[in-house]
């Protein structure tokens, strides 16, 4: 991946709007591999899926029937969640740094942080 590309790579076709303006401005920031742009397709996709959940639960509302006509909680919330830790993992996975020039932490590094401070946590000097 390199910054400033040479040419306009138009978005794919099936892209809603949120996907369409997310391909757009990192196409037109960053100059991607073959397999890199198939990550930024995903991406837009669950961008897009995640569009489509939304609109589902503000017309149903959070909590739905089940079948045995109890409320339940939407399902779409519960796919939403779901979609959502794919799209950091495949943002993560794409490495694009952001403006400070530092890409998203992967799941791993998150919890490396942490545990890191959980093992340390009073050990400090007081000074």
């Amino acid at each position: 991946m390199t910054t400033k590309p040479q040419r306009r790579t138009p978005a794919p076709a099936g892209l809603s709007t949120r996907g369409k303006r997310y391909w757009k401005q990192t196409t037109d920031t960053f100059e991607l591999t073959d397999s890199e742009t198939q990550l930024l397709l995903e991406v837009c996709r669950t961008l897009d899926q995640l569009d489509v959940l939304a609109a589902a639960v503000a017309a149903d509302g959070p909590m739905v029937r089940g079948s045995q006509g109890q409320p339940v909680v939407h399902p779409g919330l519960t796919e939403a969640r779901g979609q959502r830790a794919i799209l950091h993992r495949l943002i993560a996975a794409l490495r694009l740094p952001d403006e400070d020039g530092a890409a998203v932490p992967t799941g791993r590094q998150i919890g490396s942080v942490a545990a890191n401070a959980a093992r340390w946590a009073g050990h400090r000097k007081e000074a």
